[in-house]
């Protein structure tokens, strides 16, 4: 499925439209030592009401028709403090995760920059694997699956439809590549508790995807 950006709408409008709200949670104590954090089950640092105060304030007012959340402890924390209403409404899936980096977890770059492994896996991430880790493909596949289930199929929501997401800054970076043509893994900078928010729309076989300013939310 080939996405394209929202460049091309004209005078025929598709029934079938999403708007999603991709949020990463609030800031551990490894992104303040700007370790390494995948699978690991860290929660937030204990001011993650202050920093989330403005996100929360943001999310008051909205509605949702689908609310997802990443399985892990630190994004469940972060949609407790944006939307404890959302809990009940929430699921929770493992797709969501970030990717696994096995033994480099708990590192950083300057405990890593002289291992020959790691500065191949920097070059080429696609080719190269954190020992014990996830491979790329591995989790390119499951963040597709959920992308293809939960947004892309026109048979999981009817016409219109506003989704939440709670993640990591990995798979929001990778979401962003997938969801708008000719953004690149990279091109997307998200910081711990910022929104980014995604329209699309069907056009033909394709879903053609912009990026839109936050809390703005419509369809």
């Amino acid at each position: 499925m080939v996405i394209k950006e929202l460049e091309q709408l004209g005078s025929k409008q598709s029934p079938y439209k999403r708007s999603i709200v991709l949020i990463r949670h609030g800031t551990t104590q490894w992104n303040v030592e700007k370790k390494y954090l995948g699978h690991t089950d860290m929660g937030l640092l204990p001011d993650a009401q202050e920093e989330l105060a403005q996100l929360r304030e943001q999310c008051r007012e909205l509605t949702w028709d689908t609310v997802y959340c990443s399985d892990l402890l630190r994004c469940r924390q972060t949609l407790a403090h944006i939307a404890p209403q959302l809990i009940e409404q929430a699921k929770f899936d493992s797709r969501l995760r970030e990717n696994d980096f096995g033994q480099w977890e708990g590192l950083n770059y300057e405990q890593l920059k002289d291992n020959l492994l790691y500065r191949d896996w920097i070059d080429d991430p696609h080719k190269v694997t954190p020992p014990e880790g996830e491979a790329w493909k591995t989790f390119a596949e499951r963040v597709d699956s959920f992308l293809y289930e939960q947004i892309w199929s026109e048979h999981s929501h009817e016409n219109s439809h506003k989704t939440l997401i709670v993640t990591h800054g990995g798979v929001i970076r990778y979401m962003m590549s997938r969801l708008i043509h000719g953004v690149g893994f990279w091109d997307t900078h998200v910081i711990p508790g910022q929104a980014i928010q995604v329209d699309l729309e069907k056009q033909g076989d394709h879903w053609l995807g912009r990026r839109v300013d936050f809390p703005y939310i419509g369809l």
